[in-house]
């Protein structure tokens, strides 16, 4: 078992060791230091050594059981990049993005403080605005419950680079979701949804909304899916899967009230990525951002997989390996399904939420796979074949060399005179 986490520009620059400690107040100097010298502790990837030092962004990977640290500090936000007045992080779920945002989100107005700092405070604190600018600027938001990518511009000029790729639907968001049930293995929700900003609740207004995803894995009760928004509706990822009958876990808004999860929206904006523009506008990609920048998966999410018996690493690979979801055939494939209005109509939302212990007993045997489409599958499936035939060919030789030998001789013929 692993814990990982970001480092923050706060403790940036500090050995491996001195980093657990700044994060996890409980752990003695021994035995973080014996962490280190006994190759325990990974910084971006490598081994850490003691003169190997951290910077900010870097992922820090500590191969302990979880819990064994103590509690861990928990910031606002943590900054992944940087550059010219743009900042990439990774937000806190419970963090409003302005002030009096998503009060009684996460169930009922008792469960969110009015006082809590916002994040366009936090950041004012932290960094410095440019003078005549209102920033920070926001070109994507997320509701306060939700973790992951914001990007944050504290100048004009930042402003002006990302903007008109966000626009233009270039820079792609994907989220991770975990959520009751059995989900398909891709599909595309196409459901209109009920406007619910501010000057369109009650009026009718009803909005397209579209939401792609791919299931990266399933167990215990729970799905675990990379999902991408082709439209902004608000709660749109949430409202969608409670549709299709596969609330997240922990929405206490759109899941239900008796879910017993209390650490939060199993929810996770974990991927920026590059994508084709699909109107055919020519636009630039943003100088200040890299064509692709991930988020680590946060412990809450973790610690539900791992109560689901779900393989963490496995996940992860597979989910770094997912290409774009808007860019895939989902309409009438063996692969997924579109699940339109009416059909969501139709499917059945549970009234009790399911037992997310993993199932003792045995499986049913797996379907058979689909052909192989890539060429490297392909290459893999023929060594499979070749090596098969080998031993189907080795195995009739023995056979042959057996029957020769229990073959009775017969008596030699006498030549008569």
């Amino acid at each position: 078992m692993t814990i990982s986490f970001t480092v923050e520009d706060s403790i940036a620059g500090l050995r491996g060791d001195h980093v657990i400690r700044a994060r996890h107040p409980d752990v003695d100097r021994e035995f973080a230091l014996k962490l280190l010298k006994g190759g325990r502790i990974r910084i971006a990837g490598a081994v850490a050594t003691l003169k190997t030092m951290t910077a900010a962004g870097d992922t820090v990977t500590v191969d302990i059981a979880e819990g064994r640290l103590g509690p861990a500090l928990s910031p606002r936000f943590v900054v992944l990049r940087e550059d010219r007045g743009l900042i990439v992080l990774d937000k806190a779920d419970g963090v409003a993005m302005h002030s009096g945002q998503n009060i009684g989100e996460m169930g009922d107005s008792d469960d969110v403080d009015d006082d809590d700092l916002p994040l366009t405070d936090a950041l004012r604190e932290r960094f410095e605005v440019e003078e005549g600018f209102n920033g920070p600027s926001f070109p994507g938001r997320l509701d306060r419950p939700t973790s992951g990518l914001v990007l944050a511009a504290m100048t004009e000029a930042a402003l002006r680079d990302v903007e008109p790729a966000w626009r233009a639907g270039m820079i792609k968001k994907e989220y991770l979701v975990v959520c009751y049930g059995k989900t398909a293995p891709q599909g595309m929700i196409d459901i209109p949804l009920a406007g619910r900003r501010s000057h369109q609740r009650g009026t009718g207004v009803v909005e397209e909304a579209k939401t792609a995803f791919t299931t990266v894995a399933r167990g215990g009760g729970i799905s675990l899916v990379v999902a991408e928004l082709l439209t902004g509706r608000t709660h749109q990822i949430r409202r969608h899967f409670k549709a299709i009958g596969h609330p997240l876990v922990g929405d206490k808004r759109y899941g239900g009230k008796d879910d017993t999860v209390d650490e939060g929206l199993m929810l996770h904006a974990w991927r920026l990525r590059k994508g084709p523009v699909e109107s055919g506008e020519v636009v630039a990609w943003p100088e200040r951002l890299p064509t692709k920048i991930t988020a680590p998966w946060p412990d809450r999410i973790r610690r539900e997989l791992l109560k689901a018996g779900i393989d963490i690493a496995a996940a992860e690979k597979k989910a770094k390996a997912i290409g774009a979801l808007a860019a895939r055939p989902f309409e009438d494939t063996a692969d997924g399904a579109t699940t339109s209005a009416a059909a969501a109509a139709s499917a059945k939302v549970p009234t009790k939420l399911p037992n997310r212990k993993p199932d003792p007993r045995p499986q049913a045997e797996a379907p058979a796979l689909p052909l192989p489409r890539t060429k490297g599958a392909m290459k893999r499936a023929v060594a499979v074949a070749k090596g098969e035939a080998a031993d189907a060919a080795a195995t009739a030789r023995t056979e042959k060399k057996a029957k020769s030998i229990t073959k009775p001789k017969t008596a030699p013929k006498v030549k008569k005179r």
